[in-house]
């Protein structure tokens, strides 16, 4: 299903293109009032539809297929892969509960609960539907920490604020562009973990500044994911069916495991 009536609107900010760094203030803000203003900014995008091309590196699987995306919070996905000639390939739904995939070439429909070993299915890394929701939408989920602090990288004009939990042995780092307080890197670190999450390309769209690229690099296996939107619209009026995959006739269905 190719995505109708879609808008892009021209970009007017293109961070990679800035001709001079942000300026930053001589001491940094506390560190619990940027992550309230940041969560702010993000939470303001709280879905979206769109077309983009998706890149999947790993040592178990490598493809590009673009990607029809419905996303919304909290764990609400669908995702259809089209081939060359714009066939449905495959079918991935879930209301952040129950989990649908369904193979239109196999002709088989498979159902279970929303789980990140159940999207390991169709995804070469384990992700949470909240997560996945999350990195589409240009935001990820941060930890819940007990410690917070705040640096400056005076030479890319940015705050790096560093989260950190003593009691999961996990700590984040959050690389913040402080004009228009834009999360451009982000990296976690939990035990025998490490994930790298880039966005990039800034855009306006629905008045609204959006990364029209995004990259997940997991570590420990290495798997690399990007996400490149060529068609997005943000916050749109959701359908009843949006997020519900009928059982198509003849179908063969079968539990996830």
């Amino acid at each position: 299903m190719r995505m109708r009536g879609l808008s892009l609107f021209p970009a007017c900010l293109l961070f990679a293109a800035c001709a001079t760094l942000p300026v930053l203030l001589p001491h940094p803000p506390p560190p619990e009032d940027l992550l309230e203003r940041v969560s702010t900014r993000l939470q303001s995008i709280q879905g979206l539809k769109g077309l983009a091309q998706v890149r999947v590196s790993s040592a178990e699987k490598s493809f590009s297929a673009q990607e029809v995306l419905f996303a919304r919070r909290p764990g609400f996905l669908r995702i259809e892969s089209v081939g060359p000639l714009g066939t449905p390939q495959l079918y991935v739904v879930t209301d952040g509960r129950e989990l649908s995939l369904y193979s239109p070439a196999e002709n088989r429909y498979y159902r279970g609960q929303a789980t990140a070993s159940h999207l390991f299915s169709a995804l070469p890394i384990a992700l949470e539907p909240e997560e996945v929701v999350g990195l589409l939408l240009g935001s990820l989920p941060l930890i819940d920490f007990e410690l917070a602090s705040i640096r400056a990288d005076r030479k890319e004009g940015l705050w790096i604020l560093n989260l950190i939990s003593k009691s999961r042995g996990e700590y984040q780092n959050l690389w913040i562009n402080p004009h228009p307080l834009q999360i451009l890197r982000a990296e976690i670190h939990r035990p025998g973990l490490l994930r790298r999450l880039t966005f990039s390309d800034f855009r306006q769209v629905n008045n609204l500044l959006f990364p029209q690229r995004i990259q997940l690099t997991s570590f420990n296996p290495r798997v690399e994911i990007s996400v490149e939107y060529q068609e997005v619209e943000l916050n749109p009026p959701w359908g009843a069916q949006d997020f519900h995959l009928p059982v198509p006739r003849g179908a063969t269905v079968l539990p996830l495991k």
